[in-house]
């Protein structure tokens, strides 16, 4: 009865003026974003107000309220959008750029959107500024292993598990020098490549096997 009396109480007050409630809470909370996430998991009306106090973050340009909206954006609908996960990727947070950048290079959207793929992948493996595709080293992919399951870990959190990863365009065939490419180096599981699109494909297979594991 205790909890019923709660719940309409709730329900009579305004959202605005639980939206300020929820804003203190988060305020002075040590974990505030983890804080925020878990209002979807107590009511309708609280639920509300999580949505109302996403909207007014990211109209103040919060990057992980763009994570938190990126992430349903992309996985959660029938027309998956990356626009939020990019605003995210740009904040420098290594897990979401790994994982915006599989994305992109997952929806085959040209060679603009795989030049960037690739510059995100340079960066994070430490190599911006270097000329890789056409190096004759071979490339490493030891960042991005780390933030592939740091990268599924946030997926599923922030989803609940209802993950959806509509069909992308396939690829044709790419240039491979073959030979030690897409093998363990000796070193732990990093793994060496003889080109970008191998580590990107890499990559995007690692993650999907993940995601249906």
């Amino acid at each position: 009865m205790a909890a019923n009396k709660q719940q309409t109480s709730l329900e009579t007050l305004p959202t605005e003026l639980l939206t300020v409630i929820a804003i203190h809470l988060v305020a002075t909370s040590d974990q505030p974003m983890e804080d925020l996430g878990s209002l979807r998991a107590t009511c309708t009306v609280i639920r509300r107000v999580y949505y109302s106090l996403l909207r007014l973050l990211l109209d103040v340009g919060n990057s992980e309220a763009s994570l938190l909206t990126g992430i349903p954006d992309f996985f959660g609908g029938y027309q998956p959008s990356l626009d939020q996960l990019s605003r995210a990727a740009v904040a420098g947070l290594n897990v979401v750029a790994d994982l915006y950048t599989l994305m992109l290079y997952r929806n085959v959207g040209g060679a603009a959107a795989d030049d960037m793929a690739k510059m995100y992948i340079r960066r994070l493996e430490g190599e911006e500024g270097t000329a890789t595709s056409s190096s004759p080293k071979m490339l490493h992919n030891h960042v991005c292993r780390e933030c592939r399951e740091d990268a599924m870990y946030l997926v599923v959190r922030i989803l609940w598990n209802n993950v959806a990863l509509l069909l992308a365009p396939g690829r044709g065939e790419f240039p491979c020098d073959g030979g030690g490419c897409g093998f363990p180096n000796g070193y732990g599981e990093d793994t060496l490549f003889c080109n970008e699109d191998c580590r990107l494909r890499h990559e995007l297979v690692a993650f999907k096997r993940r995601l249906v594991d």
